[in-house]
Order: structure tokens, then sequence, then C-alpha cells
């Protein structure tokens, strides 16, 4: 089965305020998932029992003098889901 690069969830908050600096603030995302790919992700898992991911986040921060300033975060890898063998 040929892999192929999908976006199965895409979320955007406004604008929270100002944040305090050297101090960790919570941000809740409200995300939209299609239906659709839970049924691919179920097909993906059955056939090597692992889920490859990419994680592309775009920060975007509204800076006085500058304006909006944008930092990409991204992250690549793969969650092993455990089989009937790390039971027991």
């Amino acid at each position: 089965m040929k892999k192929t690069d999908r976006e199965i969830g895409k979320g955007k908050i406004p604008d929270p305020g100002s944040l305090k600096a050297k101090d960790m603030t919570v941000l809740d995302v409200p995300m939209v998932v299609p239906y659709s790919i839970l049924f691919n992700l179920a097909r993906d898992v059955g056939a090597d029992w692992d889920i490859d991911y990419f994680l592309e986040i775009g920060l975007t921060i509204d800076l006085p003098v500058v304006g909006d300033f944008t930092i990409p975060i991204t992250s690549k890898g793969e969650i092993k889901l455990p089989t009937f063998k790390d039971f027991f």
C-alpha cells in the first residue's frame, strides 16, 4: 500500500493575549478531524501495527514592531502499538 501525506486534524485558537515570561501556559486547541481518517488509520495500523506520524505546527506570534512572526515546529516519529506478546 502506498503511503500518502494526509492532514488528520486542523485547529486554530484566537489570540490568548499576553503570556508571562519563564512561565508555563496551557493552550487548548480545538481540533477538527474528519471521520474518514479513522478508517484509514485503522487500515494503516492493521498493516504494520504502528502509527507513523509527522506533526507540523506553526506558532504565530504578533510582535509589536515586526508584526506577525511564525515559528515552525515539526516532529516526526513512530508509535509502536502493544501486541499480545507485550502483555504476557
